[in-house]
């Protein structure tokens, strides 16, 4: 994971509470894939499906029957 400064500073915090088990798998990936940063981890992939949720629920000029009716599906 490549380390990108961020254009704005990080002012406010969320915590999150694990179970055990999940605990336990984020310390093994990150212990296999050599992640020093946790929280950039999580930031990472919690943003870049929150991103892609975005794209996928964009509003369209046309309804998805519509589209389909068309063949733009």
């Amino acid at each position: 994971m490549k380390k990108v400064k961020s254009v704005q500073p990080r002012k406010h915090k969320k915590t999150i509470m694990l179970s055990r088990s999940e605990l336990m798998a984020l310390e093994n990936y990150c212990r296999k894939y050599k992640i020093e940063n946790q929280s950039a981890l999580i930031r990472q992939v919690l943003l870049s499906h929150i991103y892609e949720q975005f794209v996928v629920d964009y509003p369209t000029l046309w309804s998805k029957q519509e589209l389909a009716l068309y063949g733009c599906l």
